[in-house]
């Protein structure tokens, strides 16, 4: 009867711990949805979203920011997606993502902020 306690418990955890939410990854059906820029990265850093979204980048640090394809410094893995400039503090750029795929970004200005957004169909 114990073992039956303990599993059932077991498989209550595994199931609540299932369900937190992440900052880190994040998924969208369709329509637009937000990535903050701020001094610790990208959030969420990792996004799965419907062919026809439009990722808007927005810039909640102090700092200026460059959203751009990888690789740095060439933003050749999805032409087109590339700021082109640092946006301000409170400014925002966005991008329809419209190619199925997975495309990696980066903070021009500071490449070791990174992430990425899967595009499905």
């Amino acid at each position: 009867m114990r073992k039956i306690i303990f599993v059932g418990l077991g498989l209550v955890l595994l199931a609540a711990g299932c369900n937190n939410k992440s900052q880190v990854s994040t998924q969208v059906l369709s329509g637009t949805t937000e990535i903050d820029m701020t001094s610790s990265g990208f959030i969420p850093a990792d996004i799965t979203v419907k062919a026809g979204t439009t990722v808007v980048f927005k810039n909640t640090d102090t700092e200026g920011h460059w959203v751009a394809s990888n690789p740095h410094p060439l933003h050749t893995v999805l032409p087109g997606f590339d700021a082109l400039q640092t946006i301000a503090t409170g400014n925002t750029y966005a991008y329809t993502f419209t190619k199925v795929g997975t495309w990696g970004f980066h903070d021009h200005t500071n490449p070791s902020m990174h992430g990425s957004v899967i595009v499905t169909p």
